[in-house]
């Protein structure tokens, strides 16, 4: 029996949102490329960020607001830290993430987020720029 060598991912695939061909948000996923820094481990090239931010969310168990749709104006990653959240887009699809799960951020699609959870929601916010960016690539 051979035993295969294991490496590292070579690409982070991650959600997020982007527009469609009618200027709606939608779902879609993003390769963020990753370069081996040893036998079992890589990560990505230095990413250039504006700001970045923690946010601590009580959790409601009656989800207010549920039809409040906006845009952040700028690209950006969200990780969840601990809870959950839940981002629900224009064409109504809600998509759930645990901690340790990151979504891309479109500055140009309307999102609604909720923190879902039996514990208090911490997300960690990177702003990779400050004005939208078509069709943004990862370095």
């Amino acid at each position: 029996m051979q035993i295969k060598e294991i490496k590292p991912s070579t690409a982070y695939r991650m959600t997020g949102y982007t527009l469609d061909a009618n200027g709606r948000a939608k779902w879609t996923y993003y390769e963020v490329p990753l370069i081996q820094t040893s036998p079992m481990s890589s990560m990505s090239a230095k990413q250039v960020g504006q700001t970045w931010g923690l946010g601590f969310s009580q959790n409601s168990p009656k989800p207010y607001n549920l039809n409040e749709m906006h845009k952040t104006n700028r690209m950006g990653i969200v990780w969840v830290m601990s809870g959950h959240l839940e981002t629900t887009i224009q064409d109504g699809e809600m998509r759930r993430r645990a901690p340790g799960e990151g979504n891309f951020v479109h500055g140009d699609c309307l999102h609604h987020s909720t923190m879902r959870s039996t514990v208090p929601s911490t997300t960690l916010s990177l702003n990779l720029t400050s004005t939208v960016t078509k069709d943004y690539v990862f370095n």
